[in-house]
């Protein structure tokens, strides 16, 4: 699922409430990301209730090893961002499994 398919699921859910256009919408849709994407990169935590909880973990380096020559090589430190998710999406998600 895309940005716009988000935006055109908004849209069609609220085109006859709202007189709002698919445009507005996607700029919505848009700004919310971007927030979320500048306060992931402050290392500050996103927390979205009955969803899930974005972080930033910092990963220590390590020693990898090139899978071709099986020579050691350096992994740096490196920041991650980690998806964890809500009880009831993880709940719903399994519900929705079982169906299947």
């Amino acid at each position: 699922m895309t940005k716009r398919d988000i935006a055109n699921f908004i849209y069609n859910k609220c085109e006859e409430e709202f007189s709002i256009t698919k445009k507005e919408i996607y700029e919505i849709v848009s700004e919310v990301f971007q927030i979320i994407e500048e306060t992931l990169r402050k290392g500050e935590k996103v927390q979205i209730s009955g969803f899930g909880t974005f972080l930033v973990k910092e990963r220590k380096g390590k020693r990898g090893r090139n899978p071709r020559t099986g020579e050691e090589v350096p992994v740096p430190d490196r920041r991650v961002i980690v998806f964890k998710p809500s009880k009831k999406l993880l709940e719903q998600v399994e519900l929705k499994l079982r169906k299947l």
